[in-house]
C-alpha cells in the first residue's frame, strides 16, 4: 500500500466491490464461523470456503496456513489474495467488531477474535501477517509472543514499506522467520478482489531462511518479488511516498491554481499533460524535461513565483524547491549550461517582487532558445 501510503477506512462488507462471498456467489458464512473449528477446504482452497477458485501457484504446489493479524483494507486485501491461491486463512485477529463482521463474511472457517482467543490457532499456522499501522508493529510482535502466537520455524510478516526486521525482533527471540512485505500501489477502495495485485512488485526484507518462502507467497497472488536490503528501507519508501503521495499533493497543487486561474474542470484539463508527463518521465528520465526550467527561462519562473505567492505562499515556497532541484538535475544530465543553470537558482530565490519585469524580455539562454541546443519542443 503506499504506497505506503495509508488508504482509507474499508467501506465494509457489501458494497462498493461486495463482500467476496456475494461476489463469488457462494452463501454467507454460518453464525458460528467465528467461534467454530475451520472446515477443511475440499479442494486444498481457504478453509470452509469451496466455492471460491484456486489460483495456479506456480509450480510450487505448496499451500500455507495464513494467520492474520489486523483486518483492515491492506491486510484483507493480500490475504484474500493468498487465500485466492490456494493458502487457508485459520485466524484472523482484529479489534472492533466492524473488523470482525467483515473478517467473518471475507474468510469462512477461520477463527476470528482477540489475540488470546485466536492465539492457538496463529500458533498453528505458517505465515503470520502483522497488518497494522507502522508505529503499531513491534507492539503487536509482542504481545503475539507474549500470548504463545508465535513459534519457531514459522514466518512472521508485515506489510509496512518503511520498516524492515527490527520491528519484528521479538519474533526472531522464539525462532520465528522475519519477513517484510510490502505492495508497491494504492489499495483500491475494498478488499474483494484477490487479483488486484497481478504485476505489482512488492518490496521484500527477510531473513536468510525465510526469503524463497516470501518470494513464492508474492509469485503466487501475481506479484513481482523486489528484494530490498533492510538498511535501505527508509530510502526505498521515501521513494515511493515522493513518487506516490506527493504525485497527488502536486496534482492538487495543479488543479487549484487552475481552479484559480478560472479554468472550470481542472482535473480533465491536466488529465492528458500528467499522463504524458508521467510515462516520458518514466522512461526517459531528465531528458524528457520540458518546460521554463528546461529552457532557462528566469522570467517565466519568476512571473509564476509571483502569482503563486499572491494565491498561496506554500506552493510557492514547492515551486521553488522543485525549480532549484529541476535545475540541478538538468545541469548534471548536461542538458543545461552552468550559467544558466546559476542564473536559475539565484533568480528564483529572489523576492520576484524585487525582480519584477528584470528578465522579461530575454532571460538566460533565451537567444537561440534553451540553455542547450538539441532540447525537447515544449509548448510551455
Amino acid at each position: 500500500m503506499t504506497s505506503d501510503p495509508r488508504p482509507a477506512p474499508d467501506p465494509g462488507p457489501g458494497r462498493g466491490a461486495g463482500a467476496p462471498w456475494q461476489a463469488r456467489g457462494a452463501h454467507p458464512p454460518a453464525p458460528d464461523a467465528v467461534d467454530g473449528p475451520p472446515a477443511p477446504g475440499p479442494r486444498g482452497g481457504p478453509a470452509g470456503d469451496p466455492g471460491r477458485p484456486e489460483r495456479d501457484l506456480g509450480g510450487r504446489g505448496r499451500r500455507e496456513t495464513v494467520g492474520l493479524v489486523g483486518a483492515g483494507r491492506a491486510g484483507s486485501a493480500v490475504v484474500l489474495a493468498l487465500a485466492a491461491a490456494g493458502h487457508p486463512v485459520v485466524a484472523v485477529s482484529t479489534r472492533s467488531p466492524a473488523g470482525r463482521e467483515r473478517a467473518a463474511g471475507w474468510f469462512p472457517g477461520a477463527r476470528i477474535g482477540s489475540v488470546p482467543q485466536v492465539a492457538a490457532r496463529l500458533r498453528a499456522a505458517e505465515v503470520v501477517l502483522i497488518a497494522v499501522p507502522d508505529d503499531a508493529i513491534a507492539p503487536v510482535a509482542a504481545e503475539l509472543v507474549a500470548a504463545g502466537a508465535v513459534r519457531a520455524g514459522q514466518t512472521l510478516a508485515h506489510l509496512s514499506g518503511r520498516h524492515g526486521l527490527g520491528v519484528l525482533a521479538a519474533g526472531a527471540r522464539v525462532g520465528a522467520a522475519r519477513v517484510a512485505l510490502h505492495p508497491i500501489m494504492t489499495l483500491p477502495g475494498t478488499a474483494g478482489d484477490p487479483g488486484v495485485f497481478t504485476g505489482v512488485p512488492f518490496g521484500i526484507t527477510a531473513d536468510s531462511g525465510a526469503e524463497a518462502r516470501a518470494r513464492g507467497l508474492v509469485t503466487d497472488v501475481g506479484g513481482i518479488p523486489l528484494l530490498i536490503e533492510d538498511g535501505r528501507r527508509d530510502l526505498y519508501h521515501a521513494a515511493l511516498v515522493l513518487g506516490g503521495n506527493f504525485l497527488t499533493s502536486l496534482t492538487v497543487a495543479a488543479r487549484e491554481t487552475l481552479a484559480a486561474a478560472g479554468v472550470a474542470d481542472p482535473g480533465a484539463a491536466l488529465a492528458p499533460l500528467l499522463r504524458a508527463s508521467l510515462d516520458n518521465a518514466l522512461t526517459g528520465g531528465w531528458p524528457a524535461a520540458t518546460g521554463p526550467v528546461r529552457r532557462g527561462d528566469l522570467g517565466t519562473v519568476q512571473a509564476h513565483l509571483r502569482a503563486l505567492d499572491a494565491l498561496d505562499p506554500t506552493v510557492a515556497d514547492v515551486y521553488r524547491a522543485l525549480v532549484t532541484y529541476t535545475t540541478g538535475g538538468l545541469e548534471r544530465a548536461g542538458l543545461l549550461d552552468a550559467p544558466v543553470a546559476d542564473r536559475l537558482r539565484v533568480g528564483a530565490a529572489t523576492d520576484p517582487q524585487r525582480a519584477a519585469g528584470q528578465d522579461e524580455t530575454g532571460g538566460p539562454g533565451r537567444p537561440g532558445g534553451p540553455g542547450r541546443p538539441g532540447g525537447p519542443v515544449d509548448p510551455g
